[in-house]
């Protein structure tokens, strides 16, 4: 058994091994003492279209004819899988580590495919995943480190050997890469530099973090908007490169905790992090300079601006985060830069303006933004595809730190924050200089008015005590008035004789806004025979020239019947309207009022069981002893203006049927246009809130439905103010 496994292995040792000479025409790259210590193979490449992922590595090196080279495939697509053949081979008398970086790649799996036909899976990696340094959690005098695990993608390289690297990539669609041609490290080499990174990224977070102490104290101490925008964008900014990626490719968070174990979705937390960090520290600058030079004042347009910026780039975070797309790069950040580079200059511009105006502060804003808007600017280009100065330096030392875009911008970031916090200093000290001027100014103008109050006060207290009691005085009288005015009112309603023995129920709801209004309701006299006539009438305005056009309205209805009811709803309400554009003289071109009302007239024949309704506006609502509730609609006309009605507006005369039980109900609109709701949110009470609230009171009896009407109202109005007249009638015939 032992002999037929081994058997097995070497088949499959010399399958490989075979598969792997298929790659015979792929040269390979030579690394030798002149290599650089980041590199790129851009010239002998080649790369495999796997659309959905689904091939395993034995079916990528049983499919070698099928590799490409990169310029046969027109564009690199996200969401797309490719797999990507080099060969590398090793000129130096040791062994090499050598590490792959994802170089904009959304995820990479690599395999070393060695001479022997050994397949060595890699770690997986991408610009999504994070790392982790496992040595953190060894004691190196316990334990060696070389057996721990690596948190990079790498391997080893022995002298005079050569390989073949078949890696399978996942492009980025927000930062796809350039080009096929995977970024490789030296390993040993990279790693001594490393640490000049990571002293970069201590100090820059140091210098931001006694930053933010400062600003956030100053911001307490002066509560001054400039300075507390100033500790807001300064913690944001903090925050973006705690969680930056510089160019060692680690972050400092990962001496603290395991970012490799926390996820987001599909990927690591470390990189929306960095990427809202990203974006809210650009915003939170742009609202710390227009406070700082008091943009809103002095420049309102560029103020809107600002707002305009901070709405492009919040709609560019959630497009870029949330939104699968194929945008390609330069239009996805070309725009943001060119945005950025205008606001920028705008800001400086506003500077000199402001440095000119006497602003003596603004020097510092003038010499803080221009690293800022250098490095911001390179930046976020480089997103776009242009390439960075930085590029030009020789890759080592402090060359290879600037190369990395993320560097850059977090010294440019650093230099604006230190020299934006003498600004913020001298701001304040400038504040308070112009406040005790103020204040000594102020003092002596008090002082001066106080001289002419004290001379002037004794007199002009004589006169407010004489005109408080004229005042006082014509209040009680237009209170007294306003009040018996009040009693003339209510007494024209309907005493209580015309409405015996022609309701089974009756009841209403009478509350004008102020103590009288214009609202009323109106029976027929009990001495004419046969059907009687009921009417509702909502005047226009309220207080006192609501009242007296109800007085108006009230004599018109006794005028169209005074000795009969013959007239049917229709010709009633025309009548009425003839009458009140009549009386108050605006059929006339010299008219001085344009005023009038809606009203609702019923005809009942109560032997019958039917009447006759016809409503200028206001509606009529019969709730069936069924429970079925029926709205009968009215006209959409008005009554008595300086307008003539029209033939046209002639409403209809609706002839409804009821039984005994039935209920009918009619509002006017200062009932259903009530502000208020639950929760203060300040809606219209409105139709369809009646309507549900008599369906659920059908069957109550009509003092129930009034009382349940009225609380109803109440509770929806809350601590709203009343808005007009109230009148509600609610009645069984």
């Amino acid at each position: 058994m032992k002999k037929i496994i081994y058997l097995w292995w070497c088949l499959l040792a010399l399958g490989n091994h075979a598969n792997a000479l298929a790659f015979s025409d792929l040269p390979a790259f030579e690394v030798s003492d002149d290599t650089p210590v980041i590199f790129s193979d851009k010239r002998d490449v080649r790369v495999l279209d796997d659309a959905g992922g689904q091939q395993d590595i034995a079916q990528i090196i049983a499919s070698s004819a099928a590799f490409k080279r990169p310029a046969e495939i027109q564009q690199i697509q996200s969401g797309r899988h490719y797999w990507v053949a080099q060969k590398f081979s090793s000129r130096l008398p040791e062994d090499i580590v050598l590490r792959i970086d994802p170089s904009g790649w959304g995820s990479i799996h690599s395999h070393v495919i060695r001479a022997n036909g050994q397949v060595e899976s890699l770690k997986t990696s991408g610009v999504f995943y994070a790392s982790y340094n496992r040595l953190v959690d060894i004691n190196p005098f316990a334990s060696g480190s070389r057996k721990t695990e690596s948190q990079f993608t790498r391997f080893s390289l022995h002298p005079g050997e050569e390989v073949l690297v078949l890696t399978q990539v996942q492009a980025n669609s927000n930062l796809p890469p350039r080009s096929f041609s995977l970024t490789f490290y030296d390993e040993l080499k990279f790693s001594e530099a490393r640490r000049f990174g990571l002293y970069l990224e201590g100090v820059l977070l140091g210098v931001l973090f006694a930053l933010a102490v400062f600003g956030s104290f100053s911001a307490a101490k002066n509560k001054d908007g400039a300075s507390f925008a100033y500790s807001i964008w300064i913690v944001v900014a903090f925050c973006q490169i705690l969680s930056n990626s510089m160019p060692e490719g680690a972050r400092l968070s990962e001496f603290v905790f395991d970012v490799e174990g926390i996820n987001y979705g599909h990927q690591s937390i470390y990189w929306p992090l960095f990427v809202s960090f990203g974006y809210l520290q650009a915003i939170c600058y742009a609202f710390f300079a227009a406070s700082f030079l008091n943009v809103r004042e002095h420049f309102p347009m560029v103020h809107k601006a600002v707002y305009l910026y901070v709405a492009i780039y919040a709609g560019h975070y959630l497009f870029t985060s949330f939104v699968p797309h194929e945008v390609p790069v330069k239009i996805l950040w070309l725009p943001l830069g060119v945005i950025t580079l205008m606001l920028l200059i705008s800001f400086y511009t506003i500077a000199f303006i402001r440095y000119r105006q006497g602003l003596n502060i603004a020097k510092f804003f003038m010499f803080a933004i221009v690293p800022y808007l250098t490095f911001r600017s390179i930046f976020i280009l480089g997103l776009a595809g242009v390439p960075s100065p930085f590029s030009l330096l020789e890759p080592s030392g402090f060359g290879l730190l600037m190369q990395n875009s993320n560097t850059a911008q977090a010294i440019g970031l650093c230099c604006e924050a230190l020299i934006m916090a003498l600004a913020v200093v001298s701001r304040t000290r400038w504040l308070q200089e112009e406040l005790a001027i103020n204040l000594k100014a102020q003092q002596e103008l008090v002082e001066g008015q106080n001289r002419v109050l004290e001379a002037t006060v004794a007199e002009r207290t004589a006169e407010l005590a004489a005109q408080h009691k004229e005042l006082d005085e014509a209040h009680q009288m237009l209170v007294g008035s306003v009040n018996y005015a009040s009693r003339l009112q209510r007494g024209q309603l309907p005493r209580a004789l015309r409405l015996e023995g022609r309701f089974a129920s009756f009841d209403v709801i009478w509350e004008p806004r102020d103590t009288i209004g214009g609202d009323l309701w109106w029976v027929s006299s009990s001495k004419h025979e046969g059907p009687f006539v009921l009417a509702v009438a909502d005047c226009t305005g309220h207080g006192v020239p609501g009242a007296m056009l109800s007085l108006l309205v009230s004599n018109s209805f006794e005028r169209i019947y005074a000795t009969d009811t013959d007239h049917d709803p229709v010709d009633a309400l025309q009548l009425l309207d003839h009458y009140v554009r009549t009386g108050l003289n605006q059929d006339r071109p010299d008219s001085e009022s344009d005023d009038g009302c809606d009203a609702a007239i019923l005809r009942i024949y109560p032997e019958a069981r039917r009447l006759e309704y016809a409503g200028a506006k206001l509606e009529l609502w019969q709730l069936k002893n069924s429970g079925e509730v029926l709205r009968h609609p009215a006209a959409r006309i008005s009554l008595g203006y300086s307008q003539r009605l029209t033939e046209a507006d002639r409403p209809d005369l609706q002839v409804i049927t009821y039984d005994k039980d039935d209920t009918f109900v009619i509002v006017t609109d200062g009932f259903t246009d009530q502000i208020g709701g639950p929760d203060d949110r300040r809606v219209s009470y409105g139709y369809r809130r009646l309507q549900s609230m008599l369906m659920n009171h059908a069957n109550a009896s009509v003092s129930e439905i009034s009382k349940a009407m009225k609380a109803d109202f109440d509770a929806w109005q809350g601590k709203n103010l009343r808005r007009d007249d109230v009148t509600a009638l609610v009645f069984r015939l």
